[in-house]
């Protein structure tokens, strides 16, 4: 009973030195945790971007456990070219925000350790808008000439009582031919 009892007070007092290295340890490494890098983050853009258009960009944590995002209620603050721009994040680890792109195209995101830069390729709103607007001044201009143009229709009455009849029946030219059946004679 003595050896139990004593193994039961050995492993106490072993639980009791590993929990007091274990909280020396842990602010540390909390803290080096704490710290966002390029290897904890990624950045998602579309893959057609328009100039002058909202265009969503997706921030995404690699750990959606991450302490920062814990830490912060998963809300944190880019600079985003410049400018504060808070980001809400699911659970998923996953936020997003609004960028309109308009005379440049460089988006350049930063907070803490990170450094996001990116120069995507713009396409002009114009290259939507002038098909559009082509196609409106056509059918304004068909719909424009069509009422100079306008002429009265022509209105064609029938009277069906005046039309007689034709009587005239069509004679068959073809003839009757009668066949005589010839009787051979049998010999």
């Amino acid at each position: 009973m003595k050896k139990v009892l004593y193994i039961f007070v050995l492993l106490i007092s072993f639980n009791i030195k590993a929990r007091q290295l274990e909280e020396t340890v842990k602010p540390a490494e909390s803290f080096q945790s704490n710290r966002i890098s390029n290897a904890d983050v990624s950045f998602q853009l579309p893959r057609y971007i328009f100039t002058y258009t909202n265009t969503r960009v997706i921030v995404k944590f690699n750990n959606p456990n991450s302490l920062k995002l814990i830490n912060n209620n998963y809300e944190l603050d880019l600079i985003v070219n410049g400018t504060n721009q808070k980001v809400v994040f699911d659970n998923n680890g996953t936020g997003n925000f609004y960028y309109i792109f308009k005379n440049d195209n460089a988006l350049q995101i930063l907070i803490e350790d990170v450094n996001y830069t990116v120069q995507p390729s713009v396409i002009s709103i114009w290259y939507i808008i002038s098909p559009l607007v082509a196609v409106l001044l056509f059918f304004a201009y068909r719909v424009v000439l069509m009422r100079k143009n306008k002429t009265p229709k022509l209105v064609v009455k029938r009277n069906l009582e005046t039309v007689v009849p034709q009587t005239k029946l069509y004679e068959s030219t073809l003839s009757v031919v009668k066949v005589r059946e010839l009787e051979e004679e049998e010999l």
